[in-house]
């Protein structure tokens, strides 16, 4: 009887390859996932972004009070070029259709990597405003022009979309 046929056991190599192609398996999983969550994270805030528009509609077509108050000019959503990173929606206390400063109701950071690129109509400043009972949908305190686009970027993974806004106040994600 052959003393060598009765041993059961993996050799050095065969562990090796084993234990190789594990660890080649396991590093392309996690790239993937890192890859995955990035991209998620972007969707997320486009998601969250157009949530929080609607957020203002519905606050302004439901008339509902800040500080104890129904804004007069409704509720709208603020983007500031200079700090693209972060947005504001706020309670038009006022009246005149934009942002003024003390009528912050939320503002929301982006994720990191991700911020506002660019917005039309363009300039440094974009004010969406959904004035009631209708409500009319403002930008840059005027209804004269017909819609908004706030084009939000990913800079690690070079995505780009746009949420736009009509004169209607229907909201969607181009691009």
């Amino acid at each position: 009887m052959n003393y060598w046929r009765c041993v059961k056991g993996f050799t050095l190599l065969e562990m090796m390859v084993s234990i190789s192609i594990i660890a080649l398996i396991t590093a392309i999983f996690l790239v993937n996932y890192h890859s995955t969550n990035q991209v998620t994270s972007f969707a997320n805030a486009l998601q969250k972004l157009s949530s929080d528009i609607r957020v203002a509609q519905n606050n302004s077509l439901g008339s509902k009070d800040f500080n104890g108050t129904v804004p007069r000019g409704g509720w709208g959503a603020h983007f500031n070029m200079a700090s693209s990173s972060q947005y504001i929606i706020f309670a038009d206390i006022n009246g005149n259709g934009q942002y003024d400063a003390g009528e912050e109701y939320q503002i929301t950071n982006f994720a990191q990597n991700v911020g506002i690129s660019s917005t039309s109509p363009a300039g440094p400043l974009l004010d969406i405003t959904f004035r009631p009972p209708d409500p009319t949908t403002l930008f840059n305190g005027t209804s004269t022009i017909s819609n908004a686009a706030v084009n939000i970027k990913d800079t690690v993974n070079n995505l780009s979309k746009t949420v736009e806004v009509n004169f209607l106040g229907m909201i969607d994600l181009v691009n």
